[in-house]
């Protein structure tokens, strides 16, 4: 492997793909998400619709895990798994059957693959792609609920060719497929379709995010579920229920270990800056009509998109002394270099908003309340009186202060918003330093600025440029490899209406930039050079007129 096709991230976030047909206004599109993916093109072509989706597919699934069972809690497979019993009729799983799986488990240095799991548990695992009342209903809420639909067919984009719309998620390890799921949706949100494979896999490899590092971690759980005395139960049944009943949970630790990310996702809306000037108002607002006494002087109760009510959630719970409650914590997913959020959020308050963003709780009610501190001064400026740029970027500083966590994905819509060239380019390094940290990023942009200083930092991957992180004045690493960044280019495809997405790969002269930004600049050039010869031409004319 070549210095252009090493990763710079030190987290082995899993090779996720994802592809409409469709989808509101998206003809077609397939996204493999880097740990930056930016999507970039004109408007209403579907770059935030995008952006949703991912949110949508890594909430339903609690991130990208190895298995897509949703709900990994444990206890969450007695309400499928069959009845356990030492003799099996065909739809049932052994006594017999869990005790080889434990017998596999406890060879010293051989992987557990899935196929080491009953035929019925994993049957019972892939029902969840391919049942719809399951997974696909799953997706189907939250699209609702994200988009703020009466009906997600009203998503569905009809056209001469097809009425249905499609989703197909697929995960990968080493260009090898793990699992993929298509959703597709008709006319209505009963008439949809489900369907998906499962591949075999060592469900517990070195350094998975989320999953433990090595099987013997999860054995030592499981020899303590076998080991329970009877009377741990607090109730006395037959030998062969108690057997069958902990060998069910071993099995549910098994299933919980490969279902779980361990990853949160976040999403920051566009418009950030007037929700951050108005967001006493809002919170207020918010907090005064929880009551159901508020609630009745509504004839209708008006509602937010999901990913603008998340926002707004975790901004009325924003506690930086409580973090925990939101960002897991997964040592095992290695070094990051002694960087942290923190510091992160520290670097772009110097850096870019030469202050600091600090909180305090209302006295009205207990929300918190958020305010700008230039340097050098002991004056706190509410942001209703700040400048944009400061409100735009406020909810990113807090949100790596204390929500965002590694391993975390965050999707963040047009950072460049009222944001100065200089501060567009300062927000590149920060994406970056965030990628380089362990986050997945996701933004979506139209900012030549962010994607020439993108384009940059790739560079400086290639040169192997990196700060001294033994110096106590570092900053923070942000330079990028190519394979760790893909930049989706969202286009209009003929007289249909529906965009295409296509990637732009990296070239070391043009860097990432869509050929249209360079149209734009050209004819600018051009249009500039003729106005300025016109100019020269009356000057000389009027000089000749009163020679």
């Amino acid at each position: 492997m070549n210095a252009s096709e090493e990763h710079l991230t030190n987290v082995a976030f899993p090779d996720v793909r994802i592809s409409v047909h469709n989808f509101g206004p998206i003809a077609n599109g397939t996204v493999d998400l880097r740990p930056l993916t930016v999507f970039v093109g004109p408007s209403n072509t579907g770059k935030t619709y995008f952006a949703i989706l991912v949110y949508a597919l890594h909430r339903i699934l609690n991130g990208f895990p190895r298995l897509p069972v949703k709900n990994t809690h444990r206890g969450f497979l007695w309400a499928g798994l069959p009845y356990v019993k030492s003799s099996a009729r065909s739809d049932e799983v052994s006594d017999e059957d869990l005790q080889d799986v434990l017998g596999k488990l406890q060879i010293d240095g051989r992987p557990f693959s899935f196929s080491d799991l009953p035929t019925t548990i994993r049957d019972l695992v892939e029902a969840n792609i391919k049942n719809p009342g399951l997974l696909g209903t799953d997706l189907l809420t939250e699209l609702h609920r994200c988009f703020d639909l009466e009906s997600v067919s009203n998503m569905v984009r009809v056209t001469d060719q097809s009425n249905e719309m499609t989703v197909s998620l697929g995960i990968r390890e080493g260009g090898k497929d793990l699992w993929n799921f298509r959703l597709g949706v008709l006319n209505s949100d009963t008439d949809v379709a489900t369907d998906g494979q499962i591949e075999d896999m060592n469900l517990f490899p070195e350094g998975w995010p989320g999953t433990v590092s090595r099987s013997s971690e999860i054995l030592s759980r499981i020899r303590h579920l076998v080991s329970e005395k009877e009377e741990d139960h607090g109730y006395y049944r037959d030998s062969w229920y108690l057997s069958g009943h902990r060998m069910g949970r071993l099995i549910e630790e098994i299933i919980h270990e490969a279902a779980s990310s361990g990853a949160d996702t976040h999403y920051l809306p566009a418009a950030r800056s007037g929700i951050m000037q108005s967001h006493r108002v809002i919170a207020s607002s918010l907090v005064a009509r929880s009551a159901r006494a508020g609630l009745e002087q509504l004839p209708v109760v008006p509602t937010f998109s999901g990913v603008m009510a998340d926002f707004l959630q975790r901004l009325i719970l924003y506690d930086e002394g409580s973090r925990s409650r939101f960002v897991p914590q997964i040592p095992t997913w290695g070094d990051t270099s002694g960087v942290n959020m923190s510091d992160l959020a520290d670097a772009l308050e110097r850096e870019t908003l030469a202050g600091e963003i600090r909180t305090s709780k209302s006295p009205m009610g207990g929300y918190p309340e958020f305010v700008y501190r230039p340097q050098e001064t002991e004056e706190d400026i509410r942001l209703s009186r700040a400048s944009s740029m400061v409100s735009e970027l406020a909810p990113v500083v807090l949100f790596l202060r204390g929500v965002v966590g590694i391993g975390d994905t965050l999707i963040i819509e047009e950072p460049e918003a009222h944001l100065h060239p200089a501060a567009q380019t300062q927000m590149a390094v920060t994406l970056a330093r965030l990628v380089r940290a362990g986050v997945r990023i996701v933004v979506t942009t139209h900012s030549d600025w962010l994607l020439k200083e993108i384009g940059n930092l790739m560079r400086e991957g290639e040169l192997g440029d990196e700060p001294d992180v033994n110096k106590s004045n570092a900053s923070p690493p942000s330079s990028l490899q190519s394979s760790d960044v893909g930049i989706w280019l969202f286009s209009r495809a003929g007289t249909s209406g529906g965009s295409t997405v296509e990637e732009i790969p990296f070239d070391r002269i043009e860097g990432v930039e869509p050929r249209d930004y360079e149209d734009v600049a050209e004819a600018l050039y051009n249009r500039a050079a003729d106005l300025q010869n016109r100019l020269e031409e009356t000057s000389r004319g009027m000089k000749r007129k009163h020679e």
